[in-house]
């Protein structure tokens, strides 16, 4: 839902929310070098052999059925998810992404005052609440919180709009930037948000979205799935061209703002139209609310065969 549509009540309570928030999240970061307690002081934040699993792991893709001979024959999933490595990612789509999400990104340590303090006063100015003040990491902390969530009272835990939530975020966040570095940062979040159209991470987004690889994107291609992230339906380029157009000519114009593209370059891509190209997504034999490794191994048990599993694929022996 757009801000300008949200009940004024409702906009009213973000607001002051966030005021509370920065407020809080402000005295923790200051506070530490200043001689006072201070609730994000070092001794608050978790080690790296205390972050939970979910931070650590590796990004959980679809699970793959393999013929003997190492074809596919199907895959299971309940989120179309394709993780791939860093250099597999077009450089131009983390430019775009850092510049509309994070333009300070590899300049904090996984929380940005100056940025949250901007937001903040944006969103006061607009009196409707315009820009978030979370870094990727800390988008990231969330993500994979939600996405490791088995419970209902972990995901409620995930995404409860609560002081103390933004607190153990910022703390995770901090961690987390100690233990990785910024590529693998930005590569598991590229890894893991969603980008609509039931395209979870880049290179499924560009599957689905262009019908190439997440490395083949182009810089129009780039804006328009960073563009994505923040409101995937509300800039559907499908159902809402236009919107999605603003919003990628947006995030070119914030590339430009911060030094990624130049004007010619700037000047180009605007001019380009959305061409949208959509592909299937992944092959499936159902997408399935349920483990997909446990859709696989019912799948195979049903199958004549032998077959053994390998990390996210099950093969066929032949």
């Amino acid at each position: 839902m757009l801000p300008e549509t949200q009940p004024r009540s409702v906009v009213l309570k973000k607001l002051l929310s966030a005021v509370l928030v920065a407020g809080v999240l402000v005295a923790g970061l200051v506070l530490p070098w200043v001689g006072g307690a201070g609730l994000l002081a070092r001794d608050s934040v978790p080690s790296a052999g205390q972050l939970p699993a979910e931070l650590t792991g590796s990004v959980p893709g679809n699970t793959r059925v393999l013929a003997a001979d190492g074809s596919l024959i199907t895959t299971f999933y309940a989120a179309d998810r394709v993780p791939v490595t860093s250099r597999q990612i077009a450089p131009v789509v983390k430019q775009a992404v850092m510049a509309i999400e994070d333009a300070r990104f590899l300049e904090h340590s996984g929380l940005d005052l100056q940025g949250m303090l901007r937001a903040l006063a944006a969103n006061v100015a607009a009196g409707s609440v315009e820009q978030g003040g979370s870094t990727i990491t800390q988008q990231l902390v969330k993500q994979r919180l939600l996405l490791g969530a088995e419970t209902s009272g972990q995901r409620d835990s995930a995404t409860e709009r609560s002081v103390e939530r933004k607190l153990r975020e910022a703390r995770l966040a901090i961690a987390l930037e100690r233990t990785a570095s910024k590529d693998e940062i930005l590569t598991r979040y590229l890894n893991t948000v969603y980008f609509g159209a039931g395209a979870h991470g880049v290179q499924a987004a560009a599957q689905r979205w262009f019908s190439v690889d997440a490395d083949d994107l182009t810089l129009p291609q780039a804006a328009l799935l960073a563009g994505l992230v923040q409101s995937p339906t509300v800039h559907d380029p499908v159902t809402a061209p236009a919107a999605a157009l603003a919003r990628r000519n947006e995030v070119l114009e914030r590339m430009h703002a911060v030094g990624a593209i130049n004007a010619r370059q700037l000047a180009h891509a605007q001019d380009r139209p959305l061409s949208i190209r959509p592909g299937p997504g992944s092959p499936t034999a159902a997408p399935t609310p349920r483990s997909a490794a446990s859709s696989a191994r019912t799948w195979s048990s049903t199958c004549r065969g032998s077959w053994a599993s390998a990390g996210p694929s099950w093969t066929r022996a032949a």
